[in-house]
């Protein structure tokens, strides 16, 4: 056998085998063999099929190798689109208790924003015009101006975060804890902006006023509606279709890098689901709220119990179950293994059945931990102290702030139980 050959077969000599056979061109022992030619460097792995093939070689065929199709141009492919919303998600578990609550603060006001304008809409100029036409405003003037101001603006919207943050937990990069801790302070900063910005709209500017009595009465039609008329399982269905429309929004937000494509991609799905009435629970937070400042017959305890538990679950299965997992697991169960280092292109079903195992029990201990909770607490032991009916609307502040301290307790019991101690501020050296 020739010395060259022997070299080409011993794995990790591939490139001294092609420089020697470049500098020998034919051996006397073998003189059967044609002498060997010299050949450009990228041939000069070509030992075998089990060699592996150097850098430069993979390189080269990794340039030649043409895109992925794309059914449109400025598109990003699932796989893509999957590791945005997963270091986003991430990202959003690592706010401190003030940020937490602001960034949900400033999500909710524009929602309030949004929604109040189309409720003035709908009880000034509809009643004018065909039913369709006042269902066709309140289309336009929520769905492209709602959830485009949270995303474009950047604020954390907790229904959004539904699938993001789940999306994160499914990759594995963000663990349950920072996930539920996330939920908790941003739902915390949604309820306290929903009961105030509707105390300030309808008590306190008397926004409604100028509307006439014909806004009131649809506030408070609106909450009674949500409150005492739907049961819990049309509020459950109807979650779900919500923030399965929300979901919707964020991912297409998400593939496209054109603003205005961005703006279509949200507005479209958000405003069939706001014209359809389906129950989302953070616009609920203002509506709700609204509603009892316009006289609606129910209490604070009672919202959270009837209406915020069957709609946050609901919720959360239209997002994180219908639209995040679906696309997670469609685009390879991705996993995340360390900064910009994911396994591709498949996981293993091991992958699939954590994931299902993480989101399901994350989902279970955030309802009842936060309105399931909260509202048995207010329903069964602080209304009854107070003194407060049932089924009587009653304007008081010492329920809400109740319920927002409740909640931010709840928010910090996670972090600085289930989660390892760090300070969230810092005092800069002097």
């Amino acid at each position: 056998m020739s010395i060259p050959g022997d070299i080409i077969n011993v794995p990790g000599a591939v490139s001294t085998a092609g420089l020697g056979a470049i500098a020998t061109p034919s051996t006397p022992s073998a003189p059967s063999m044609p002498p060997a030619k010299a050949t450009p460097p990228p041939v000069a792995n070509a030992a075998g099929p089990d060699t592996p093939a150097p850098s430069a070689q993979t390189e080269s065929a990794t340039e030649e190798t043409p895109p992925p199709p794309r059914m449109l141009p400025g598109l990003l492919g699932i796989a893509d689109t999957i590791k945005t919303l997963s270091n986003l998600g991430v990202a959003k578990t690592k706010v401190n208790p003030a940020q937490g609550i602001l960034m949900g603060w400033q999500s909710m006001s524009y929602l309030a924003f949004a929604a109040f304008f189309s409720w003035m809409i709908m009880s000034t100029v509809a009643p004018d015009l065909s039913p369709g036409l006042g269902k066709f405003l309140m289309f336009g003037v929520f769905g492209f101006s709602a959830l485009a101001l949270v995303i474009i603006y950047g604020s954390n919207l907790v229904t959004g975060d539904y699938m993001t943050s789940g999306i994160s937990l499914m990759t594995g990069q963000a663990k349950w804890r920072e996930v539920l801790w996330q939920w908790t302070i941003t739902h915390s900063g949604h309820w306290v902006s929903g009961f105030v910005i509707s105390w300030m709209i309808i008590i306190g500017a008397d926004q409604a006023g100028p509307a006439g009595s014909a806004l009131m009465d649809m506030l408070a039609g609106i909450g009674n509606t949500k409150v005492n008329v739907l049961d819990w399982e049309q509020l459950f269905y109807r979650g779900i279709f919500a923030n399965w429309m929300i979901g919707m929004g964020v991912w297409g937000a998400f593939r496209t890098q054109e603003v205005i494509a961005k703006i279509v991609l949200i507005g479209i799905p958000v405003s069939i689901f706001f014209a359809t009435g389906f129950e989302h629970s953070i616009v609920n937070h203002f509506a709700l709220s609204a509603g009892i400042w316009a006289g609606a017959d129910y209490t604070w305890g009672e919202a959270w119990l009837k209406n915020l538990v069957p709609v946050t679950l609901g919720n959360i299965i239209g997002a994180m179950l219908l639209q995040g997992m679906v696309y997670w697991y469609a685009g390879g169960m991705q996993s995340w293994v360390g900064p910009n280092k994911w396994k591709q292109p498949h996981g293993t079903y091991r992958d699939l059945v954590r994931a299902i195992r993480d989101t399901w029990s994350l989902m279970i201990f955030f309802v009842a931990m936060a309105p399931l909770m909260a509202g048995l607490i207010f329903v069964y032991a602080v209304e009854p102290a107070l003194g407060i009916l049932p089924g009587t609307n009653d304007q008081n502040w010492i329920e809400p702030i109740g319920i927002l301290i409740y909640l931010v307790v709840t928010s910090l019991i996670v972090k600085w139980v289930l989660m390892p101690r760090k300070p969230w501020y810092k005092i800069p050296p002097k």
